[in-house]
């Protein structure tokens, strides 16, 4: 099966049907020797386990039962087995009867449950609603995964504190998109680091570091180091990153950036140049750049700016020559070693198309929006606009109305809008102004169950609440209007326009949404900065390498959809998404720039599909050492949709080893070798032994890393940089499948796994 069908059937899946489960025989042939009441054998009592599908406890139960049988696991191997044509019957009937009841759960309830936006979707929702930027997430309650997604509504639960933090999102989001204020001067500016008298200019080099040599009581070096071509040099170890501090008071939005820079001293290699936004309190990373050695590049960019930050320029791995000597130390003029050359810098911003901006249309549609006239009367100078509709409360009511429609996501109701107008108009009964009073009314449709929960009643799909479903499932927002439109005259439950339409937002922008929300919660993206790598045991982690790690899965999620590839390129692909940073990692020559493409790998590479991604590997490690257990059963849960059962009680785990003194294999024996653990280890064990060749961060390896004993080596993190770590004892990653089927490595490995593909599967 492809991606594309596979996204597609996951939205027009239809239960099959019949009636109840003869097991009795089935049971007393192969299963009640080992699972009576008296024996009980796994805490297992088939005697005990009634047809009663409607409790879910029981309901889970007899599916367990299926699944066991279906894959083989029961009866176990050792025992006689059921003829094949007994276990088709027992199937067909227990598979059948489960079905039924699916189908009869769904004619009485519903196809869900009533799920709530989950705060992803309600940001952007939110943002789409109004034409606004504010975040929103960090104002509302983390969700509650279920099955691994916070998009399950089971798991999303409504408290008071979630409806109280509500209000407040809600309250903040119209605050932001009521903007009557004067339009805001926008930025731009051209900024050197020298004009053409000569004089340096604008970029700031942070005061204390320039000290003048010629004063006999300066105790530091000249750090300063000029160009000819005006350019100066910034090192990123032992002195401060450039500043453009001219940027720093301005409002939140999209901002033009260009900076030409290149390379000084870097022998014909490139450097990774950093642009950030910077608030004094902490910086975020709008873009990276391979810059040239000694020939300008001009990188332009748009990247969004939190209100009054400042941009922050930083070169990588610069500071340190190759003797170790820090610029700091030795002073900018005779540093040896390689540096980032900035020319100039130019901002221009917020980008903007007209004023009032699109949100007071958002809200307001076509109600006139008036300037106040210079000379008027105005004592607050923050306002340049006003609304005086001649009729506050019909104005209201329009207003409403139409804001509610956009906000449900369907034609609303007879007199469904009532009581939002009411809350507003008794405000102007109590004289407050329009504004504070339709306030109320946009609050309270922003906290309506209409637009917080997504309407799915029992029955078939309207068109309506398929339009939303298919735009949170891709979009992770509302409806846009051609999904609408197309509800509106009851098209889009056709099959073909369905897929016409499934293919369209695919190619959208916003489909950007579902691969970081799908692939953050699948493979665990989301937990890419749960854990640290040791700098001792792994000093070539870097930011950009953490960067790239996500880019590369997303890239390559995006590409299985992008081309329509079988599944199995999870397991393994012949190409991959790469660019410089991961390249680097992987030990793969050709590929230069920060951009992630498409290359293909060499013959016999360990690359290929998601399962030997740098991401994946390092969100299965703690940072210091790898498990096979922890990776086998991620494995098996999220590639092969087979979760292995929880570990029985007082099971310990293992304490990692990092002095370099035993393998993880040889403590992991002690587990294997017990009869207990013997049969989940069995299938948990074989991924996670073929991914040891993978360490912490997903580089290659085939010596586990030391702190302490072990051979002195180095590794780099750019190719200027040397750096020091210590290997210990030989990696081992053969191992045998639960069948018996041997492996030496990881290509062995998904090999076997390609020759049975049948278990590979999104979960």
């Amino acid at each position: 099966m492809t991606l594309q069908r596979l996204v597609f059937s996951s939205m027009c899946v239809a239960p099959l049907c019949q009636a109840a489960p003869d097991t009795k025989a089935f049971f007393g042939n192969h299963c009640l020797e080992c699972h009576d009441t008296e024996t009980r054998k796994g805490g297992v009592d088939l005697e005990a386990l009634r047809w009663a599908p409607n409790e879910k406890a029981a309901y889970d139960k007899w599916v367990k039962v299926y699944d066991v049988v279906q894959k083989g696991e029961m009866p176990p191997k050792k025992e006689d087995r059921p003829a094949a044509d007994a276990s088709r019957a027992f199937l067909t009937d227990l598979g059948d009867n489960l079905s039924t009841v699916d189908k009869q759960k769904i004619a009485a309830n519903g196809r869900t449950v009533l799920r709530r936006l989950n705060r992803e979707e309600y940001e952007r929702t939110v943002q789409d609603l109004l034409s606004i930027s504010l975040p929103l997430t960090a104002m509302l309650p983390a969700d509650t995964p279920l099955y691994g997604f916070d998009t399950v509504s089971e798991g999303l639960r409504l408290s008071t504190l979630q409806m109280e933090k509500y209000l407040e999102a809600a309250d903040a989001a119209v605050d932001a998109a009521i903007n009557l204020g004067p339009e805001p001067a926008p930025i731009s500016g051209h900024w050197l680091v020298k004009n053409e008298e000569g004089v340096r200019k604008n970029i700031d080099t942070p005061e204390g570091t320039l000290t003048n040599p010629n004063d006999p009581k300066s105790k530091h070096r000249q750090l300063l180091r000029e160009l000819p071509d005006g350019a100066i040099v910034f090192f990123d170890q032992g002195y401060p990153a450039a500043q453009i501090r001219q940027v720093e008071r301005h409002p939140a939005g999209l901002f033009r950036i260009r900076v030409s820079a290149y390379g000084f001293q870097r022998k014909g290699e490139s450097i990774p140049m950093r642009v950030y936004g910077d608030n004094f309190k902490d910086k975020q990373l709008l873009g990276w750049f391979d810059m040239p050695a000694d020939k300008p590049r001009v990188v332009e960019f748009v990247g969004r700016l939190r209100a009054n930050e400042h941009l922050r320029i930083e070169p990588t791995n610069t500071g340190v020559d190759e003797k170790g000597q820090n610029v700091y130390n030795i002073g900018a003029k005779e540093f040896g070693g390689s540096g980032l050359a900035i020319q100039w810098v130019e901002v221009e911003g917020p980008l903007k198309e007209t004023w009032p901006p699109r949100s007071m249309e958002a809200l307001f549609g076509d109600t006139p929006i008036t300037k106040i006239e210079e000379g008027r009367k105005n004592r607050d100078k923050r306002v340049a606009y006003e609304i005086k509709p001649e009729d506050p409360k019909a104005s209201a009511k329009a207003v409403l109305e139409r804001f509610a429609t956009k906000a449900f996501r369907r034609p609303l109701e007879p007199g469904e809008a009532d009581r939002y107008v009411k809350l507003t108009t008794d405000a102007l009964d109590e004289q407050l102004s329009y504004l504070d009073a339709i306030r109320i009314g946009f609050r309270a449709i922003l906290t309506a169950p209409q637009f917080l929960f997504l309407e799915e009643h029992t029955g078939k799909l309207t068109d309506y609440a398929l339009a939303s479903r298919l735009s949170y499932f891709l979009w992770s927002t509302m409806p846009d209007e051609e999904l609408l439109k197309l509800a509106t005259e009851k098209k889009l439950s056709d099959p073909q326009v369905l897929r016409g339409q499934v293919e369209r937002m695919l190619k959208n922008e916003r489909a950007k949404a579902f691969v970081t929300n799908f692939t953050g919660q699948w493979l665990d993206l989301r937990n890419i900065d749960a854990t640290t790598p040791d700098k001792k045991l792994y000093p070539e982690a870097d930011e950009l390498l953490r960067v790239s790690m996500v880019d590369e899965t997303e890239a390559f999620f995006t590409e299985l959809l992008a081309s329509n590839l079988p599944v199995t390129n999870i397991i393994h692909s012949d190409f991959a998404m790469l660019n410089s940073r991961l390249a680097a990692h992987y030990q793969i020559d050709g590929v230069d720039g920060e951009q992630i493409r498409k290359v293909t790998l060499p013959a016999n590479s360990p690359r290929g599909g998601i399962i030997t991604q740098a991401s994946v590997l390092k969100v299965t490690a703690n940072g210091t050492t790898t498990s096979p257990v922890l990776r086998g059963a991620w494995v098996m849960k999220k590639l092969l949709g087979q979760p292995p059962s929880p570990p029985p009680p007082g099971v310990g785990s293992l304490e990692p080893d990092t002095r370099g003194a035993t393998t993880v294999r040889e403590q992991l024996d002690k587990h294997r070798n017990s009869e207990t653990c013997k049969g989940c280890h069995s299938k948990i064990d074989p991924p996670g032994f073929a991914l040891e060749s993978f360490d912490v961060i997903g580089g290659f390896r085939d010596r586990y890393r030391s702190q302490d004993k072990g051979d002195t080596a180095t590794v780099s993190n750019t190719r200027k940089k040397r750096l020091y770590i210590k290997l210990g004892p030989a990696v081992d990653a053969s191992g045998a499948l639960a069948d018996g089927a041997a492996f030496t490595g990881i290509i062995d490995f998904k090999s076997l796994l390609m020759a049975n593909p049948q278990p590979v599967s999104v979960h």
